[in-house]
Protein backbone atom coordinates (compact mmCIF):
# COMPACT_ATOMS: atom_id res chain seq x y z
CA UNK A 1 0.00 0.00 0.00
CA UNK A 2 1.50 3.20 -0.79
CA UNK A 3 1.80 5.68 2.09
CA UNK A 4 1.88 9.13 0.99
CA UNK A 5 1.02 12.10 3.98
CA UNK A 6 -1.78 14.36 3.34
CA UNK A 7 0.45 17.57 4.42
CA UNK A 8 2.49 16.51 1.22
CA UNK A 9 0.09 16.48 -0.86
CA UNK A 10 -1.58 19.34 0.33
CA UNK A 11 1.74 21.64 0.30
CA UNK A 12 2.29 19.93 -3.30
CA UNK A 13 -1.16 21.16 -4.49
CA UNK A 14 -0.84 24.28 -3.13
CA UNK A 15 3.10 24.98 -4.49
CA UNK A 16 1.23 24.04 -7.32
CA UNK A 17 -0.92 26.70 -7.92
CA UNK A 18 -3.86 26.34 -5.58
CA UNK A 19 -3.59 29.58 -3.95
CA UNK A 20 -4.38 32.29 -5.82
CA UNK A 21 -2.22 35.25 -6.55
CA UNK A 22 -3.67 39.00 -7.19
CA UNK A 23 -4.06 39.79 -11.20
CA UNK A 24 -1.16 42.43 -12.37
CA UNK A 25 -3.33 45.17 -13.80
CA UNK A 26 -6.69 45.47 -13.87
CA UNK A 27 -9.35 42.64 -12.54
CA UNK A 28 -12.12 43.40 -15.00
CA UNK A 29 -12.06 46.29 -17.42
CA UNK A 30 -15.12 47.84 -19.17
CA UNK A 31 -14.70 50.65 -22.42
CA UNK A 32 -17.44 51.75 -24.10
CA UNK A 33 -19.01 49.68 -26.45
CA UNK A 34 -17.36 46.39 -25.14
CA UNK A 35 -19.16 43.42 -23.93
CA UNK A 36 -19.54 43.73 -19.94
CA UNK A 37 -17.87 40.87 -18.17
CA UNK A 38 -17.18 39.52 -14.61
CA UNK A 39 -14.75 37.91 -13.45
CA UNK A 40 -13.99 35.33 -10.18
CA UNK A 41 -11.71 36.97 -7.87
CA UNK A 42 -8.75 34.18 -7.40
CA UNK A 43 -6.85 35.77 -4.59
CA UNK A 44 -9.08 37.66 -1.55
CA UNK A 45 -7.71 41.57 -1.12
CA UNK A 46 -9.59 44.98 -1.29
CA UNK A 47 -10.69 46.03 -4.74
CA UNK A 48 -11.68 49.35 -5.89
CA UNK A 49 -13.64 50.67 -8.92
CA UNK A 50 -11.74 52.72 -10.81
CA UNK A 51 -12.41 55.78 -13.77
CA UNK A 52 -10.24 55.56 -16.78
CA UNK A 53 -11.43 58.06 -19.00
CA UNK A 54 -12.63 61.68 -18.35
CA UNK A 55 -16.64 60.47 -19.81
CA UNK A 56 -16.23 58.29 -17.06
CA UNK A 57 -18.44 59.29 -13.33
CA UNK A 58 -15.30 60.75 -10.99
CA UNK A 59 -14.66 58.57 -8.05
CA UNK A 60 -13.83 57.63 -5.37
CA UNK A 61 -16.09 54.64 -5.48
CA UNK A 62 -15.11 53.40 -2.11
CA UNK A 63 -13.10 49.80 -1.54
CA UNK A 64 -14.53 46.34 -1.43
CA UNK A 65 -13.32 43.41 0.68
CA UNK A 66 -13.99 40.29 -2.11
CA UNK A 67 -12.96 36.61 -1.40
CA UNK A 68 -11.63 34.28 -3.21
CA UNK A 69 -14.26 33.18 -5.76
CA UNK A 70 -16.78 35.84 -5.19
CA UNK A 71 -17.72 37.45 -8.87
CA UNK A 72 -16.71 41.51 -9.42
CA UNK A 73 -17.11 43.42 -12.97
CA UNK A 74 -19.78 44.98 -15.13
CA UNK A 75 -23.26 44.21 -16.33
CA UNK A 76 -25.46 45.70 -18.89
CA UNK A 77 -28.86 46.23 -18.15
CA UNK A 78 -32.23 46.21 -20.15
CA UNK A 79 -32.36 49.27 -21.09
CA UNK A 80 -28.26 49.78 -22.54
CA UNK A 81 -27.06 51.34 -18.98
CA UNK A 82 -24.13 50.04 -17.49
CA UNK A 83 -23.64 49.06 -13.64
CA UNK A 84 -21.21 48.06 -11.92
CA UNK A 85 -21.22 44.79 -9.56
CA UNK A 86 -19.82 43.38 -6.51
CA UNK A 87 -20.81 41.13 -3.91
CA UNK A 88 -23.64 43.53 -1.69
CA UNK A 89 -22.78 46.26 -4.24
CA UNK A 90 -24.25 47.84 -7.42
CA UNK A 91 -23.58 51.23 -8.95
CA UNK A 92 -25.09 52.34 -11.75
CA UNK A 93 -22.64 54.40 -14.00
CA UNK A 94 -22.42 56.65 -17.01
CA UNK A 95 -20.53 55.86 -20.24
CA UNK A 96 -16.84 55.12 -19.97
CA UNK A 97 -13.94 53.51 -19.42
CA UNK A 98 -13.61 51.43 -15.72
CA UNK A 99 -11.75 48.73 -14.01
CA UNK A 100 -12.04 47.15 -10.88
CA UNK A 101 -8.40 46.72 -9.49
CA UNK A 102 -6.54 45.41 -6.18
CA UNK A 103 -5.87 47.88 -3.84
CA UNK A 104 -2.42 48.05 -3.35
CA UNK A 105 -0.69 46.22 0.16
CA UNK A 106 -4.68 44.89 0.66
CA UNK A 107 -3.24 41.21 -0.75
CA UNK A 108 -2.30 38.92 2.50
CA UNK A 109 1.69 37.56 1.87
CA UNK A 110 1.91 34.76 -0.34
CA UNK A 111 3.02 32.38 2.97
CA UNK A 112 -0.32 33.59 4.95
CA UNK A 113 -2.25 32.58 1.41
CA UNK A 114 -0.53 29.18 1.42
CA UNK A 115 -1.15 28.81 4.45
CA UNK A 116 -4.76 29.11 4.04
CA UNK A 117 -5.32 27.17 1.54
CA UNK A 118 -3.31 24.29 2.78
CA UNK A 119 -5.67 24.34 6.10
CA UNK A 120 -8.72 24.37 3.73
CA UNK A 121 -7.05 21.38 1.50
CA UNK A 122 -6.55 19.32 5.14
CA UNK A 123 -9.94 20.08 5.81
CA UNK A 124 -11.37 18.64 3.20
CA UNK A 125 -9.13 15.92 3.07
CA UNK A 126 -10.10 15.00 6.55
CA UNK A 127 -13.86 14.99 6.15
CA UNK A 128 -13.41 12.89 2.87
CA UNK A 129 -11.18 10.56 5.26
CA UNK A 130 -13.52 10.16 8.18
CA UNK A 131 -16.33 9.71 6.00
CA UNK A 132 -14.97 7.03 4.26
CA UNK A 133 -14.44 5.55 7.94
CA UNK A 134 -17.84 5.83 8.91
CA UNK A 135 -18.57 3.98 5.58
CA UNK A 136 -16.30 1.09 6.36
CA UNK A 137 -17.14 0.66 9.75
CA UNK A 138 -20.81 0.99 8.69
CA UNK A 139 -20.45 -1.67 6.38
CA UNK A 140 -17.98 -3.87 8.53
CA UNK A 141 -21.14 -3.92 11.25
CA UNK A 142 -23.70 -4.71 8.71
CA UNK A 143 -21.88 -7.62 7.24
CA UNK A 144 -21.22 -8.89 11.23
CA UNK A 145 -24.89 -9.06 12.01
CA UNK A 146 -26.00 -10.22 8.45
CA UNK A 147 -23.55 -13.21 9.74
Amino acid sequence: MLRFPLPALAMILVLAGCAGTPPNGPLVEYRNGQTATTRRVKCEADYTLVARDASAAPGPFGNHHIRKGEVVGFRKEADGSLTAVAPGYTLPLPPGSYTWEVVPDSVPPMRDRQSAETRQILWTATKVAGMTFLVGCTTLLVLIIAL
